[in-house]
């Protein structure tokens, strides 16, 4: 079981947020005693939001299945709510491939504001996205069809 690291330690912050590889590291921090809205936002201003959600799309392109998505290619734009401000993203999607990155993307073919502990849920296959989108915790502008497909094409 993952151990949230001492929030005052960055060395030990480091550590694990090396340790995240996928959705199974995400999905023990999440599970952890406590790990509630509050507790997660404060994980992640400890750790660096740009450090914990450079990461969170690092693994995006890693765990995209492309046999899922076809021949669908677009660009997702995510505005990430933490304590810190909102923080914004995007995620290409072509030729088989899905690449997340740091900044804003004009034209993105969908944007998606949501606040981090929920993107970390989602991530960790702890908040199905559609149910996310009708309960008002992923906001979606732009092509509606492509953002009801998109969940679908990762593996979490």
């Amino acid at each position: 079981m993952t151990v949230i690291p001492d929030l005052d330690n960055a060395e030990e912050l480091q550590k694990f947020l090396d340790a995240i590889d996928g959705p199974e590291v995400l999905r023990e921090l999440l599970d952890g005693p406590g790990m509630d809205d509050a507790r997660i936002e404060e994980f992640v201003e400890a750790a660096g939001p740009t450090r914990i959600l450079d990461r969170v799309f690092a693994l995006m392109g890693e765990r995209f299945v492309p046999e899922r998505a076809k021949d669908e290619a677009g660009i997702v734009q995510w505005n990430v709510r933490t304590p810190s401000g909102v923080f914004t993203y995007h995620v290409e999607i072509r030729d088989g491939a899905a690449k997340g990155e740091r900044g804003a993307y004009s034209g993105a073919n969908v944007s998606l504001k949501i606040s981090v502990p929920d993107l970390l849920r989602v991530c960790a296959g702890r908040l199905n996205a559609v149910t996310a989108f009708t309960s008002g915790k992923i906001q979606l502008t732009g092509d509606m069809m492509f953002g009801a497909k998109l969940s679908g094409w990762f593996d979490y």
